[in-house]
């Protein structure tokens, strides 16, 4: 899947340099996504390998390239409260050299017109101190459905656990040139 300046793909066997990178070297991105988690990243690095073995049936994981072909980061799926009824998406670009120049929007917005095919809504959530995640949903068109006040401890501060939703009509109405993408999408 392509838009604008970035491209949507499987896995591929040179992603695990950076995944190895990225777990090891290039670790600033944690300190937003899910601080709390143990910082042992070998696991990790595993379960992407094990991606590569697997012939894919649907994109719920997605790695992330620039036009140019430089892969810097992914998306994913997952399931808001462990409810199959509730589909959230998410979004890293572990390199801080990569943000700030339209790849996160274009990135996640593809993902989602992907996934609007069959979802009426989609949701994300973060933590109250992930900026980088605040301001792109907001830039998305998300918006706050809950909040649960002191829901996280992060180097023994407090923070808000926020869930955020938006609509499939709302999605659209923003991003009308991704309204027909599933036509597209190379399998």
């Amino acid at each position: 899947m392509k838009n604008k300046n970035t491209i949507l793909r499987y896995i591929k066997e040179e992603d695990i340099n950076d995944y190895i990178r990225w777990t090891t070297v290039e670790t600033e991105w944690n300190k937003w996504d899910a601080p709390w988690e143990d910082d042992d990243f070998s696991e990790f690095v595993e379960w992407r390998k094990d991606d590569l073995k697997e012939t894919p049936k649907n994109f719920t994981r997605l790695e992330i390239d620039t036009i140019t072909g430089q892969h810097i980061g992914w998306v994913t799926t997952y399931f808001i409260d462990k409810t199959r009824e509730k589909t959230g998406v998410g979004i890293d670009i572990p390199s801080i050299s990569d943000r700030g120049k339209g790849y996160g929007e274009n990135a996640l917005s593809l993902f989602m017109a992907y996934l609007f095919n069959t979802q009426e809504t989609l949701y994300t959530q973060t933590w109250s101190c992930n900026n980088p995640m605040l301001k792109l949903a907001k830039k998305i068109g998300f918006v706050e459905v809950e909040r649960n006040k002191n829901y996280r401890m992060v180097k023994g501060e407090y923070y808000d656990g926020l869930t955020f939703s938006i609509s499939k009509n709302n999605f659209f109405g923003k991003y009308i040139d991704l309204l027909n993408i599933n036509e597209n999408i190379e399998q």
